[in-house]
């Protein structure tokens, strides 16, 4: 029950309860999802301080008048105060939504790939599986170079696109999981006509595609113009002898090389210069009898650099991670104030406060 010095205090001191409330989640929301403090504390806390806030804004309102003018400056500070604070009670209502969801410590599946025949969702993936497929072929018509012929390299494979997503969206999840806390960097080994950078885009701050191939990396930069894809690009080389492996977050490949001698080498390469804790998609079925130095999270999915040990727990934390995708080019909805750093520690959990209406 409501007191009346609750029902009584001022906005500026309501919210900077709620401000301290925030840190303190947010301080929780930092640490491994595995083993977290409950939360409970701060959303009971932001739940009451938002009921005071609307009750005070609605005081505010009354004061200023219906239909009138504001008139002086302190009238009109408050008329725009209270404005800011009608868009920061529909923010303070999602966060809390999204935190109610991580309480929860909810495991969502790594992988989940149904496959049932009577399963609806397959009929859907197959469908859009065979229309990127489609796609594919028209967006990169080129013919492969005779000199990525000689080299040993594959011609621009279209991978199943919902495959690709799925373990897209799990290296996303496996890098929230591990705090990284900067821009995540991909890099397609081989990447044809640039299709799959353009969907990577959509998880990680910055999306490149390595291509041996002349006629294969001009699409690319094709591809990206037309569909405006400006974090995006293409560099023209030799996977073989590329040096800056080290440098991404998340390195995709699709058996590039013909020969297993030189697919080998390059996996090799790759697993050498990685950063430990790198994500490598690595989609067929090999690369985890080949190359050492790589601890497998789930099928297709490894992790370079990290003892068994760490795999187990990341694999753990990752399953706590939540299902959404905070897109780089995303919007920050104005006047969050003080629940910025909160919206983006829930985003950084994998729920997105933005998706709750």
């Amino acid at each position: 029950m409501k007191s009346l010095r609750d029902v009584e205090r001022p906005l500026d001191a309501i919210e900077a309860e709620a401000h301290l409330q925030a840190d303190r989640a947010v301080a929780k929301l930092a640490r491994g999802a595995v083993g977290r403090p409950t939360l409970a504390p701060e959303i009971a806390a932001l739940t009451r301080l938002l009921e005071l806030a609307r009750l005070a804004a609605a005081k505010g309102r009354r004061s200023i008048g219906p239909g009138q003018p504001a008139r002086g400056a302190e009238t009109l500070e408050m008329a725009r105060r209270l404005k800011a604070l009608r868009g920061r009670f529909r923010a303070w209502s999602r966060v809390l939504e999204a935190l109610h969801q991580i309480e929860r410590r909810r495991a969502f599946p790594l992988l989940d790939r149904g496959g049932h025949l009577l399963d609806i969702s397959t009929t859907q993936r197959a469908i859009s599986d065979r229309s990127f497929t489609q796609v594919h072929r028209a967006v990169n018509p080129q013919v492969q170079a005779a000199s990525a012929g000689e080299l040993g390299c594959f011609p621009d494979i279209a991978l199943s696109v919902s495959l690709f997503t799925e373990i897209a969206h799990l290296a996303y999840r496996i890098l929230l999981a591990r705090k990284t806390g900067r821009p995540a960097r991909f890099l397609d080994v081989g990447c044809g006509g640039g299709l799959k950078v353009v969907i990577a885009a959509q998880f990680f701050d910055r999306a490149d595609g390595i291509e041996f191939d002349p006629g294969y990396a001009e699409t690319a930069r094709r591809t990206f113009a037309a569909v405006d894809a400006r974090r995006c690009s293409v560099i023209e080389g030799d996977a073989l002898s590329f040096e800056g492996y080290g440098d991404y977050d998340v390195i995709y490949l699709y058996r590039p090389m013909r020969n297993d001698a030189l697919q080998a080498a390059l996996e090799a390469r790759i697993v050498a210069m990685a950063r430990p804790g790198t994500v490598i998609l690595a989609p067929f079925g090999t690369m985890d009898l080949q190359v050492e130095g790589c601890r497998a999270i789930q099928s297709a999915v490894f992790v370079a650099g990290i003892s068994a040990a760490e795999a187990e727990g990341l694999r753990r934390e990752t399953l706590r991670m939540g299902p959404h995708v905070a897109s780089p080019d995303r919007p920050l909805p104005r006047d969050l104030a003080w629940l910025s750093p909160l919206w983006l520690a829930c985003e950084a959990n994998g729920f997105c406060p933005a998706n709750w209406p």
